[in-house]
């Protein structure tokens, strides 16, 4: 994926990224102002060569990592409070105990953290105390236990010097409350991130032409912009509406000129390309009957004889781009034994004519009137009558009508819905589709 494509997951769901901020941010905030403040102080102790020499200087740095690991021991640590008359838990010392030394320096420095300021400062100077005086009584055994090679007395030892005495301070350390609520705040946000990326990967939308043609192989030849109204709408302003022709000078009506191109070039390319199948996925066919309409009415617009066929008998939609409602249709004409041609009516375009849906009969299921052979043969030779022929049937793979007019069409169009078209249920519609052998163009994306 490219890094805008990234971005546009983000800011889909921009939401739950801040909201997973302000979250964090807050349990943060809240979690910090009800701890109790603590305080730190600190005492160094230097380890230095007596009498001054280099070697032995050298011997003191590397005591130090020594030192710090008997300062660390809890039976030192529990005799230096009760050295100092201090009833401190030897165990939380250790765990608010702090050791700090510079690889080149002869100092350590002894850090102590504690909710009562007096208690840190006592706590540091007993510890610090308790461990001069611990190095100096073992300095002196080895000064009169151990002899150099000549069998004199060592000369020369390493002796600990407490260079501060820790006094209570006045301001506390912590709780950081603005650094944990920014703290907060940033790994809200980046779990926030990971969210969006995980809704993404397991939801099962389409939602951009990348993603379409990924999904299922087929090119997106129109991404078509719906205007965004969020008002309630009625029944009749979610029917049909020839952008083409109302609005001509609209995106909408430019996309469905790109739509007609692509369709028109797969024809001067060598395909035929006289009857074409507009099927919508899911359950609602009012998006390609929309498609459906423009394309019918773009291509009449371009001077070629159009008849745009509504085949879908169970939500019929196109009847109402007719002035009138017409009293029979498609329907009525199949159920006919009659040979007569199937009866169309004109449109608002001059070469555009529609043949409506019709009603059907109580009890008359669409899939088997349109898979009788007398119905095909009679649909087969409506391309006798117009340079194109453009049929709209019911979705799929919720119904079968487009699997049985699939081979009368040329080309099969499949019309997806930005963000509520279900990817899986387009991928099986697709399988439907090339198992009867249907000749696939590609897909027209509707956003917005």
């Amino acid at each position: 994926m490219r890094p805008e494509e990234y971005l546009a997951i983000v800011l889909r769901r921009w939401w739950v990224v801040l909201l997973a901020g302000l979250v964090a941010a807050a349990v943060a905030f809240f979690y910090s102002s009800t701890m109790p403040p603590t305080y730190q102080v600190s005492v160094r102790l230097m380890a230095v060569a007596q009498p001054p020499d280099y070697w032995l200087d050298l011997y003191a740095k590397n005591r130090l990592a020594s030192f710090q690991d008997l300062i660390r021991n809890g039976d030192f640590v529990a005799s230096a409070l009760a050295r100092a008359g201090l009833s401190a838990d030897p165990g939380q010392v250790l765990g608010s105990l702090q050791l700090g030394r510079n690889q080149d320096s002869n100092v350590i420095q002894l850090v102590v953290t504690d909710t009562d300021p007096a208690r840190a400062a006592r706590v540091a100077n007993a510890l610090a105390d308790a461990f001069v005086a611990q190095t100096m009584a073992e300095n002196q055994r080895i000064l009169e236990q151990f002899r150099d090679p000549f069998g004199q007395r060592i000369q020369g030892t390493v002796t600990v010097l407490k260079l501060d005495t820790a006094s209570p301070p006045s301001v506390p350390v912590g709780p950081r409350t603005r650094l944990n609520t920014i703290g907060g705040l940033v790994l809200g946000l980046a779990f926030g991130i990971l969210v969006t990326f995980g809704i993404e990967y397991f939801e099962d939308v389409l939602r951009t032409a990348r993603e379409t043609t990924r999904a299922l192989g087929l090119p997106v030849l129109s991404e078509i912009r719906l205007a965004r109204d969020r008002r309630p709408r009625r029944v009749e302003e979610t029917m049909p509406k020839l952008v083409v022709l109302e609005e001509p000078l609209s995106a909408a009506a430019e996309s469905y000129r790109t739509l007609r191109a692509s369709v028109l070039g797969r024809e001067a390319a060598g395909a035929s390309c006289r009857t074409i199948l507009v099927c919508g996925i899911g359950r609602d066919s009012r998006d390609a009957a929309s498609v459906a309409a423009n394309l019918a009415a773009a291509l009449a617009i371009a001077g070629e004889r159009t008849l745009l066929v509504d085949a879908d008998l169970r939500q019929p939609s196109l009847h109402t781009l007719l002035p009138s409602s017409p009293s029979t249709g498609l329907a009525e004409a199949l159920l006919s034994s009659e040979e007569r041609p199937i009866p169309s009516q004109p449109t608002p375009v001059s070469e555009l004519a529609l043949i409506p849906a019709g009603t059907l009969p109580a009890g008359t299921n669409p899939a088997d009137l349109l898979a009788r052979a007398h119905s095909l043969a009679r649909l087969a030779q409506l391309h006798e009558r117009a340079d194109r022929v453009v049929l709209h049937t019911a979705p799929l793979p919720e119904c079968g009508e487009a699997l049985v007019l699939s081979r009368l069409a040329d080309g099969v169009l499949l019309v997806v819905r930005s963000g509520r078209t279900s990817r899986s249920i387009a991928q099986r519609a697709k399988e439907q589709l090339e198992r009867v052998g249907a000749s696939l163009i590609g897909v027209v994306l509707l956003t917005g």
